[in-house]
């Protein structure tokens, strides 16, 4: 890493310490919990009135309320329905680009990357969101960010961040894609690399600089000049490499990948997880239900581009925004019901952060069960990100991140936009009483 780019690091760590230093949330202590409801999201069962024990920042009992006393320390939360902290998968904290003009990521200094991404990691916590998968930022940004929010210096969701997606020379995150010519000049915000030997090197460096995840560009991309979704990108044994040193440091490659030649290539080289995969086809499917990789489906991201926004994505080859998405829903439904495990990821940053819930109804209109659907944003998003003996449901020994809504979840999946009680690790950040 070049020595502008290591201090570029060290000024985004002191800003987002600096910017988020007085949002400080309501101290972890000893406090019982009484919810008029609990979702095990597990069987996907709602339990009455129930006591939820919380000490040290773990849930230390969950027992029914039943003809028990009320405890001198409870947190009443009435009638509102409980359930663990939400997980999305697949953001971009540090990242605007939803906003268009207003952020121009080639003008502006490194240090404001880490500034919103600290903005923006309030507002995915005050949603709900309490554990996030950030895949991909400049200048290590997400995981200054992460590590603000760690010593407690900032408020946010926990963070396991990836740093910038590792990219062949005019692939989808190759900045140089943008500029002319006579202007080309390799940045330090990108990470690119081709062949084996240099996408190796890439991924040494970024564990060096303590990533949690590597991400790597197995196709084009939608939103990259130059790139077409469907292409290929890596060669299988160019991604091995990733995945073999991502291994030795007990680390997993996320693979963005929307065709399906790009998605078997990913899935050979052994990575965990496919992001978009939005022109799968029924050998992907078979693929990834064989070597159990999970999809990291943004339907939220591809409505709010192709529905709500109406962008032009001609260039593209898509001629009509609204077959496009339904298409993408269809197969994201066929994949879930061949058995790949769908995890939760909106692509925030692309689209507005705190948002991400509504992509919950547009699962269930693609034929997921609202079950299923929350279970994308708890269990199987805990699996993926390997805590899920930590987080992802409500139990003795797990992490007290807690959310709690009014009304059925089940029922009407749409509530879960509306969270009205958010904590982490036992400590309350948000409490919209009546």
């Amino acid at each position: 890493m070049r020595d502008w780019d290591r201090r570029a690091n060290r000024i985004a760590s002191a800003v987002a310490l600096v910017v988020g230093i007085l949002s400080a949330p309501v101290p972890a202590q000893t406090r019982t919990i009484l919810a008029g409801r609990v979702l095990d999201v597990e069987t996907g069962a709602l339990r009455p009135a129930t006591l939820i024990r919380v000490e040290g920042g773990l849930v230390v009992d969950v027992v029914s309320a039943e003809g028990r006393d009320r405890p001198a320390d409870v947190v009443d939360l009435g009638d509102l329905t409980v359930l663990p902290g939400l997980i999305d998968t697949h953001t971009h904290v540090c990242d605007e680009t939803h906003t268009g003009d207003r952020w121009d990521p080639w003008t502006l200094p490194a240090p404001a990357f880490g500034i919103i991404g600290v903005v923006n990691a309030r507002k995915l916590l005050d949603a709900g969101f309490t554990t996030i998968r950030n895949v991909s930022e400049p200048f290590y940004a997400g995981v200054a960010v992460r590590d603000a929010i760690a010593r407690g210096d900032v408020a946010g969701p926990r963070v396991y961040a990836s740093g910038p997606m590792i990219s062949m020379t005019g692939g989808h995150g190759d900045w140089g894609n943008w500029m002319g010519p006579p202007h080309d000049d390799s940045t330090p915000a990108e990470a690119v690399a081709d062949g084996v030997d240099e996408v190796r090197r890439e991924t040494r460096d970024q564990l060096r600089h303590g990533v949690d995840w590597i991400k790597v560009a197995a196709t084009g991309g939608f939103a990259s000049a130059g790139t077409q979704p469907g292409a290929a990108s890596y060669t299988v044994d160019e991604m091995r490499a990733a995945v073999e040193e991502a291994a030795k440091r007990g680390r997993f490659v996320a693979a963005h990948a929307h065709g399906a030649a790009g998605i078997a290539n990913a899935v050979a080289a052994g990575v965990r997880s496919i992001e978009h995969g939005s022109r799968l086809d029924d050998e992907s499917i078979r693929l990834m239900r064989q070597h159990d990789v999970v999809l990291v489906a943004d339907l939220f991201g591809a409505h709010y581009s192709l529905v709500e926004g109406n962008e032009d994505w001609s260039e593209k080859g898509i001629t009509d925004n609204a077959a496009e998405y339904e298409a993408y829903a269809e197969r994201v439904a066929r994949a879930h019901r061949a058995g790949v495990r769908l995890a939760f990821g909106t692509d925030a940053g692309a689209t507005p952060h705190g948002r991400g819930a509504e992509q919950f109804a547009l699962m269930v209109d693609a034929g997921i069960s609202p079950a299923d659907a929350i279970r994308s944003a708890t269990v199987v998003a805990a699996e993926l990100l390997g805590v899920g003996e930590q987080a992802g449901s409500i139990a003795v020994g797990k992490w007290a991140d807690l959310i709690a809504i009014r009304g059925d979840p089940l029922e009407d999946v749409s509530v879960l936009t509306e969270v009205r009680f958010v904590m982490k690790g036992g400590e309350i950040h948000r409490w919209e009483r009546d």
